[in-house]
């Protein structure tokens, strides 16, 4: 007795065909990859090409920035301490003087001569309007 049946590739029912398929068919899962793998010189190509702007940019920003500083004769190297110290001895940070602080300083430039007695008078008048 012979229980093997025996089918020709046109008389194969459909529910035999498709047994042991698990998933997604395996050709068109690489048809996906193929793609990615297909675009990767483009994607490369265009990072390359944006990260040399970048550095380009860089480098002409800092060019700009050297030079500039040169030109308003600042110390390229130090020019965040030279711009904090000048900052800090600019009138506009400086504490406010007292009227007393100011007459004793007007005071003391008229002892020793640097300014004359109408410089003087002048200037007492102002800090006393202020």
């Amino acid at each position: 007795m012979n229980l093997e049946v025996i089918y020709s590739d046109d008389e194969i029912p459909a529910d035999v065909s498709d047994f042991g398929l698990i998933g997604p068919d395996p050709s068109k899962v690489s048809d996906g990859i193929d793609a990615a793998f297909s675009l990767m010189p483009i994607l490369v190509g265009v990072f390359v090409v944006l990260f040399v702007a970048a550095v380009g940019f860089i480098i002409f920003s800092t060019v700009r920035n050297y030079k500039a500083s040169k030109n308003a004769g600042l110390d390229p190297f130090t020019l965040q301490t030279e711009l904090a110290v000048r900052a800090a001895k600019s009138e506009m940070l400086a504490p406010k003087k007292t009227l007393e602080e100011k007459l004793a300083e007007l005071d003391s430039l008229l002892a020793r001569g640097l300014i004359t007695r109408d410089e003087y008078t002048q200037a007492r008048l102002k800090a006393l309007s202020d």
